[in-house]
């Protein structure tokens, strides 16, 4: 994972995202749009993932590649996270490798990017309502 990559994409969301987010319409089943905010990038590049230096390049267009994501299903958090009531969850690809949007429907009734696991880092098990 390149540094430098990390540093270029959370330079790229402290100057195209505003502080507390933007939204960004999706029009999918699950919801209609989502938030997506500088936090939300600084948390996705902390996290691994096998192709990191990819994934940071494309963390710009996140929002777009969510539209064509296949939907696995959700769960109900499990009271870890006090402002999360729903996850759900998207497959993807990034160069050709299995990618995983991770999102949360939070009790204000935003959907927002949590994460996103490679192969290795996402446990389908944990999906309570598969589709």
């Amino acid at each position: 994972m390149s540094k430098e990559e990390r540093k270029k994409a959370r330079q790229w969301a402290k100057i195209n995202l505003p502080e507390f987010g933007k939204l960004y319409s999706i029009g999918i089943v699950q919801f209609k749009e989502i938030k997506y905010c500088r936090s939300d990038v600084k948390t996705i590049t902390g996290k691994p993932h096998i192709d990191a230096d990819s994934l940071y390049k494309q963390i710009h267009k996140l929002p777009e590649l969510l539209k064509d994501a296949l939907y696995l299903g959700s769960s109900p958090d499990d009271e870890k996270h006090s402002e999360i009531i729903l996850w759900l969850y998207f497959s993807f690809e990034i160069n050709n490798k299995p990618s995983y949007f991770n999102i949360m429907q939070t009790k204000k009734g935003e959907f927002r990017i949590h994460s996103i696991s490679d192969e290795k880092g996402f446990d389908k098990d944990k999906i309570k309502n598969k589709v």
